[in-house]
């Protein structure tokens, strides 16, 4: 199974051997595919329940496909663990399905489920058991509001009820034996030997009381339980070392009602109070959960305590007892998953993000009220990917954007990532919109694409802006370029008026049309971002042979820069299908830079070779370099590197129509660079399926 590095799925974490076990597992043949494909309400459920020391417990969708921590797999036993993992709950429980199934049905429909010493038989490590558990079904509600899962919180008590059951068993057998006990007394004086079996009867009985005596508490102290009874006849308040340390009270200290109820946070105090008075008075169960702040150690825990009223035969308080046991991570696991989806709903309405999922297999696509609203539409109806997302797509944008779509599913070009600006035109309120969509493709095992899922970002506002901006500077330049163009020409008359023998003169104007010609490359440096920017640039392509060009080029660069040494290596004939006069640009824009950034008399590598259908072009300088903080911007428009721009020419706008024009050619442009030890600059051009003259 072809694995992504377990970094990627950053929704488990902890979790010990069954986080390695998750991991591991062949999730193509279950029905939640790999991890990675998981829903992010899945996700944040299975680390939150990795973490958890409690035993824990999810099943996902409707064939319930199940997925547990540690703590669970003794509820499993050893020979349905780790079978469990991947598969349907009623496979792994077909014995009792038809007790807990309904429950299950009754979650996914929005009725939680509890409760407590709930008898089950379980086949578990060989032979069927008779099970106690205290657990809770909760439904799992993924970001739009649908149940998708069962979250089951459990706690065993089988050790427990077994406990009390015997203890229960011996009570009654010791209430048995005084009956014959009272019955052997009135037959005393028929026979002293039925008294003396009865006397044997009634150790008999006492030894089997201490017996679930110590039974009882030993499973009270391996569940770390804190117990607690109040005498009848006194009240007096007993408990037990472990019930002290929850409340953050030291062994040997006393410790009465009153003192608990102190502890008990403000919220909680008046609740608990009412609880206990109505169980004392009204011989009722006592079953809270609140919580405390521990009296020396000043440490928040949550609480839950259960207690039962026992009455004597005439009615009247006999004992209360309980126990008491700490949550507090079940609670804090709670809160932090209430407090992650909270975040989740926040941070989308606060950037007004819409989402997308589109499923491949199922050919069904999804979106949010959102992104129906950025497309234009208003109906709550099955979106359509045709008919919602294709023809909601500017004409000009459309087959631009489905064609970065395809390339998006092709593992090997793309990686599956999608980041794109387009518009969108609504079929309904007929608006133009600018949006910026960013998505991920998920692939199976065999490299196709399964899921595409991603977000979406109205950016009109910004594009109008860089629109008015835009109109602006294509204003401007062309303003500009109409005096300077005149001022060239009569500088060209000057030249040719003037005495070849009045030198300086002759200087003076060669040095004013030099200044010139730079600005009038810089203004239509200006006007092509504004024509790129509006969608008016034109690639007229044609078929060239690039070492015809780079014999061009070598011609025209080498006089126009005796200050440095222009390398070029020898180049095969390669033929491309083309805008000449742009590739042109392209080249000596970054032959231009590498004159620029690097000192005089330094040595300048142009280069071109073919490979795998490819032309690589290279310029390499041994000038100052790049920082690397730099780097990412180098080819955003205006962007203008810090290191010795102060006393270097231009507006930042070079690098960035090169980038323009080699995108619009399906190529690539690319730095590479050190400060200090230079920069090449690469780009790619495809080669013609047929090379022609």
């Amino acid at each position: 199974m072809d694995r992504q590095p377990i970094s990627d799925y950053k929704f488990l974490q902890g979790g010990g051997s069954m986080g390695e076990l998750i991991r591991s597992y062949d999730w193509s043949s279950s029905l939640l595919g790999k991890p990675c494909d998981w829903p992010n309400s899945l996700k944040i459920m299975v680390g939150v329940m990795l973490s958890s020391p409690f035993p824990m417990h999810i099943t996902w969708g409707p064939k319930f496909i199940q997925l547990y921590n540690d703590g669970y797999q003794p509820v499993l036993g050893n020979e349905k663990h780790p079978l469990a993992l991947g598969r349907p709950i009623y496979e792994s429980y077909p014995e009792i399905w038809d007790t807990i199934g309904p429950m299950f049905y009754g979650v996914m429909d929005g009725t939680p489920v509890r409760f407590q010493d709930f008898k089950l038989y379980l086949d578990r490590n060989g032979t069927k058991e008779e099970c106690y558990f205290d657990f809770s079904y909760s439904p799992i509600i993924n970001e739009q509001g649908i149940i998708e899962g069962v979250l089951t919180n459990v706690i065993e008590t089988t050790n427990r009820k077994h406990s009390e059951l015997r203890t229960q068993k011996m009570a009654d057998e010791l209430a048995a034996s005084n009956e014959e006990l009272a019955a052997s007394n009135e037959e005393l004086r028929l026979t002293n030997e039925e008294l003396a079996h009865a006397n044997i009867n009634l150790e008999v009985a006492h030894q089997k009381v201490e017996e679930g005596e110590i039974a009882l508490r030993l499973a009270i102290e391996a569940a770390s339980f804190g117990t607690w009874y109040i005498h009848s006849g006194t009240r007096e308040f007993i408990t037990d070392s472990r019930l002290k340390e929850l409340f953050g009270y030291l062994p040997d200290e006393p410790l009465t009602i009153e003192q608990t109820l102190e502890q008990i946070t403000e919220e909680y105090r008046g609740y608990v109070s009412e609880k206990l008075e109505a169980a004392i008075y009204n011989n009722g169960d006592y079953d809270v959960t609140y919580s405390v702040i521990g009296l020396h150690d000043n440490r928040l825990r949550w609480l839950r305590a259960i207690g039962n009223l026992k009455a004597d035969a005439t009615g009247d308080f006999s004992a209360f007892t309980g126990v008491v046991m700490d949550i507090t991570d079940q609670v804090q696991s709670r809160i932090s998953l209430e407090s992650a989806y909270e975040q989740l709903r926040l941070s989308k309405e606060a950037a007004q993000l819409g989402f997308f999922d589109l499923d491949l297999n199922k050919k069904t696509m999804e979106w949010d009220s959102r992104c129906r609203e950025l497309f234009g539409i208003s109906h709550n109806e099955e979106v359509n990917y045709e008919k919602d997302f294709v023809n909601g797509l500017y004409v000009e944008d459309r087959k631009r954007i489905l064609d970065i779509i395809s390339d998006v599913f092709i593992k090997s070009i793309s990686e599956g990532i999608y980041d794109v600006e387009y518009r969108t035109v609504g079929p309904q309120d007929q608006k133009l919109r600018w949006v910026r969509a960013k998505g991920q493709v998920y692939f199976d095992q065999n490299k196709n694409p399964i899921r595409f899922i991603g977000s979406v970002l109205d950016i009109t506002e910004q594009k109008q802006d860089e629109q008015r901006k835009n109109d602006f500077i294509g204003m401007v330049s062309h303003e500009l370029k109409t005096p300077l163009t005149s001022i060239n020409g009569y500088i060209q008359i000057l030249k040719n008026k003037v005495n070849k023998e009045e030198q300086l003169i002759n200087n003076l104007l060669a040095k004013a049309n030099k200044q010139t010609l730079k600005m009038i490359k810089m203004i239509n440096g200006f006007l092509n971002v504004s024509r790129l920017e509006s969608g008016k640039i034109l690639i007229e392509y044609s078929h060239f042979d690039l070492a015809l060009l780079f014999q061009e080029i070598e011609e025209e660069v080498l006089t126009s820069y005796p200050t440095h040494r222009l390398l070029f290596a020898p180049v095969q004939e390669t033929w491309v299908n083309a805008d000449k006069d742009k590739i042109t640009q392209v080249i000596e824009n970054l032959i231009s830079n590498a004159v620029k950034y690097s000192p005089l008399e330094s040595i300048i590598h142009i280069a071109c070779v073919a490979s795998d259908g490819t032309a690589m072009i290279s310029v390499q300088d041994f000038g100052f370099g790049i920082d690397s903080e730099d780097l990412p911007k180098l080819f955003d428009r205006f962007y203008r590197v810090k290191t010795h721009a102060f006393n270097i020419s231009g507006f930042g706008i070079g690098l960035y129509l090169c980038s323009e024009i080699i995108n619009r050619h399906h190529g690539k442009l690319w730095v590479k660079s050190e400060t200090g030890s230079g920069s090449t600059f690469y780009f790619t051009l495809p080669i013609a399926v047929e090379n022609s003259n």
